[in-house]
């Protein structure tokens, strides 16, 4: 089942730095019970929508998942594609982290791409204050493809191209940026002479 991430999602409320972890509050011990206890006072403010409730109020849905030729894939997923036939099938959604999101010297919670197929994940550090792409090429030749990193900044989305390059044949690669990223958009995914390794 493809789920929405909201993880590092969470950060891009911060707006340009990563957020910090809040403390931690506890009720008042005068506080009515969860259940069975006085309904809120007439007026009494709203509770704030969630990430998933906001983000899809603003237009966007927070699943990866084939978007025409495209893939969108959310902060915290790895989207496994199959271009062979020249057009990407979305084979597999993964949740877990990419190595340089975690501490050092921590391995990804990814397994190795199967050979033929191509994988994108997106991850985030609050401590690193940075987001991550990674890219597995399991094809023979390079692989180059086009990004577009969604964020959000003082409550609206915010989308922009980002420069990238392209990965050899059987290696990954890494493109890193400071804004805290919701998700990336992968476009023109396709593989390409190992002399045409560029980056644009």
């Amino acid at each position: 089942m493809i789920r929405p991430l909201v993880l590092a999602a969470a950060l891009a409320f911060a707006g340009p730095a990563f957020a910090q972890d809040a403390p931690v509050k506890t009720a008042p011990a005068a506080a009515p019970p969860l259940a069975g206890g006085p309904a809120p006072a007439a007026g009494a403010p709203k509770k704030p929508p969630t990430l998933v409730e906001a983000l899809i109020a603003a237009g966007f849905d927070p699943h990866t998942k084939l978007i025409g030729d495209a893939v969108q894939v959310m902060s915290g997923q790895r989207a496994t594609l199959d271009v062979a036939g020249g057009k990407p099938v979305l084979e597999a959604v993964e949740t877990g982290h990419v190595d340089m999101a975690l501490p050092d010297g921590a391995p990804d919670t990814y397994k190795a791409v199967a050979p033929g197929k191509v994988a994108f994940a997106v991850d985030g550090s609050a401590a690193k204050k940075q987001s991550f792409l990674k890219i597995w090429n399991g094809l023979p030749h390079a692989v180059s493809y086009e990004a577009e990193l969604t964020a959000i900044r003082s409550g609206k989305l915010a989308k922009r191209k980002a420069q990238v390059c392209a990965v050899p044949g059987g290696g990954t690669n890494y493109e890193m940026w400071s804004d805290p990223i919701i998700a990336v958009t992968l476009s023109a995914v396709a593989e390409v002479a190992d002399d045409k390794i560029t980056c644009k």
